[in-house]
Order: C-alpha cells, then structure tokens, then sequence
C-alpha cells in the first residue's frame, strides 16, 4: 500500500503549474488524496491559487495522464476544485487580497466597460469581487451596473461610520456616483479628488475580497499617485485601443506605474473594441481603429498581452440598460470577458508567487 501511495505522488509530482513552473505537489495544492486500488480510482482535491483559474481542464488531463503512465491503463482521476486566491493583501485594506486598478491614459476607450465586466465575470467564475468607482469626475458604474438610484446604507463601526456596498451580479459595488445627484458636476481640484476618493476606499465596510477591482479616472494624476502610494495595490491593467493616439496615451498610464516613485506591477494591456464583429458576416472582422496597438504596446514593455475584446452593438444596448455583456452567457462577448478574467486572475497568481518570500 505504502509502495501504491509513493507511485500516486511520484505522478502528481509530474503534473506542473504552467504559470508558477512548480509541480502541484511542491507548491501544496493536492489536498485529501484517496485511491481505490480495487476500482483503480484516485481522487483529490485540487487547491487553485483563484477561483477564476481557467487551467481546470489542463490539470484535470495531466493529472490523468501521469497516473496512467505510473501506474497502466485503466487508472482513472476523480479531481474536484477549491480555491484560495493568491495575493498580498494590505495593511489599509486587510481583507482584499488583491486590490487591482484598471487605467487608460485617455478617456473613451471603453475603460469603465472593461472593468465592470471583469469584476462581473471574475464574480460569476466564483471569486469574492468588489468594484470602486473611482472615476469621481465622471462616474459610469452606476449606469453600468443598473444601479442608477442606488443609495448606500450607513453603519456604525467603532464609533465612526462606514458606507455598505451595493450587491448586484455577485459584485460589491461602491460609486461617488450613489452620493452625488445625477448630473451634477463635480469640479473638485486634484487634493480634493484625492482625499474623497481615500475616504472612499476606507470608508467603506467591504466584505473579504479576493479582488477590488478600481475603475480609475483616466491620465496620470494626484489620484493615481495618491492610489499606488497609499495603498500599494496588487497590480495595474492598462485599457487601450489599436488606435496609436490611444496607445500613445496607454503608454503614458503604463510608464507611470513603473516610475521609481509609484511602483505598481503593470499585469497586462487590454485591447477594448480590438475590432468590429457582426453575426449578419461572422467571418469578417473589420479593424476600425487600427491593430494590433495594444499587443505592440505589451511587447514594447514586456508585460502580457491580456486579450482583445471586440466592438459589437451589444456592448452599447446591454450596457445602456445596465446588464453587463458579460451576464450573457454562450455569446462571443461574454466568453472574451471570460477569457479576460481568467487572464487577469492568472497574471495576479503569478505575481503572488513571484513576490512572495521564499521559504
């Protein structure tokens, strides 16, 4: 029996974690291990580094195939899934494990989009998600998001209050779009921006989070510096389009959080609106603002290339009547922000690991 045992790990051993290039047996990820040797059966459980992780099937058929070449034919794995989210978390924010900010370097590039689609898709592949609207000049989430006439409940915690976020779509939303009356201006000066959106962020009572996603306003000022040097976010997603006059600026926005004084790891470019799609000509794609910008853009920094996400009227109906595209399950557009948020939750693991100290 103990010689049956040191065969199953010996083959688990074999299986590798393509992103931390670490089998799954040294990096503690096999949990509750179990073999029939009558049935030829071997079950476990798999630990993954987040909820979003998009490699299941990958583990599922290596797993299978380094027990089959230990032990013969026959053999057969029954792998069941858990997660605990990779991420360093904060000392301002101790229960978000990964506090991600998602910029541009110009507005109208579909950034508010993007990150509200990712925090809705991350929440439906069963991570614990929250979404600030930290656009405060411009706050877009609540349309977005259907949440129009929100308004948050206050409660009292050690004798100071704190704003609740609004659940909708598996997301904890907070917006400085539920405090201010629709259409009023909010013409604050860059301290001012600075301070609201902090007492935002700390003022909120948010659940445990795998993932705050932050929809910043876009450019490279007081509030982005005031964000990455206050509260140390996990990492930075750059929205671009392939237009050079929007990669240009993307390029800005990237090169900020590198800075010396700002230091936040850059995760990935995304391409928004990469090109036009119809069902009516499925096999047409038409590049209306260019290609290929952002994947050049990633390369030119050495950062991953996070994915496309194409133009489609869809974006522009759903999003008006604050139902995410992502919500829509089986359609091109939903399975881009899918595959997106695999990515970004990939990208955040990796960065976990890699900067983590070594044992």
């Amino acid at each position: 029996m103990a010689d049956l045992e040191d065969r199953i790990r010996r083959a688990l051993g074999r299986v590798i974690d393509p992103d931390l290039g670490r089998s799954i047996v040294e990096l503690g990820m096999v949990q509750g291990l179990a073999w029939n040797a009558e049935k030829r059966v071997v079950s476990l459980t798999l630990q993954l580094t987040t909820p979003a992780c998009p490699l299941k099937g990958h583990f599922e058929r290596e797993i299978q195939a380094r027990l089959v070449e230990e032990l013969g034919e026959g053999w057969r794995a029954e792998v069941a899934f858990s997660a605990q989210t990779a991420g360093g978390g904060s000392t301002v924010l101790p229960g978000i494990r990964n506090l991600l900010l998602v910029g541009s370097g110009k507005g109208g590039v579909g950034k508010s989009t993007v990150a509200v689609n990712l925090a809705v898709a991350l929440a439906q592949q069963g991570a614990r998600v929250g979404l600030l609207d930290a656009d405060i000049y411009g706050p877009s989430v609540p349309i977005l998001m259907g949440l129009e006439h929100a308004k948050p409940q206050v409660v009292h915690q050690d004798g100071r209050p704190l704003l609740l976020p609004i659940a909708k779509y598996g997301v904890q939303v907070m917006s400085l779009g539920f405090l201010v009356p629709a259409g009023q201006a909010t013409p604050w000066r860059g301290p001012m921006a600075s301070n609201t959106l902090r007492q935002l962020l700390v003022e909120t009572q948010w659940p445990e989070l795998d993932y705050l996603i932050v929809d910043m306003p876009p450019g490279t000022g007081d509030v982005q510096l005031t964000l990455a040097q206050q509260f140390r976010p996990q990492g930075a997603l750059i929205v671009t389009t392939p237009q050079q006059v929007a990669v240009a600026d993307a390029e800005k926005a990237l090169t900020m959080f590198q800075m010396p004084l700002v230091q936040v790891p850059v995760l990935g470019v995304i391409e928004n609106m990469a090109y036009f799609w119809t069902p009516q000509l499925p096999e047409r794609r038409f590049y209306l603002f260019g290609q290929g910008g952002g994947r050049q853009l990633a390369e030119k920094y050495g950062v991953p290339f996070l994915g496309e996400i194409p133009l489609l009227e869809e974006i522009v109906l759903r999003s008006d009547q604050g139902v995410p595209p992502a919500l829509s399950e089986g359609t091109p557009l939903a399975e881009a922000y899918h595959r997106l948020a695999g990515e970004v939750a990939r990208a955040a693991s990796r960065l976990a690991y890699a900067s983590a100290p070594s044992s």
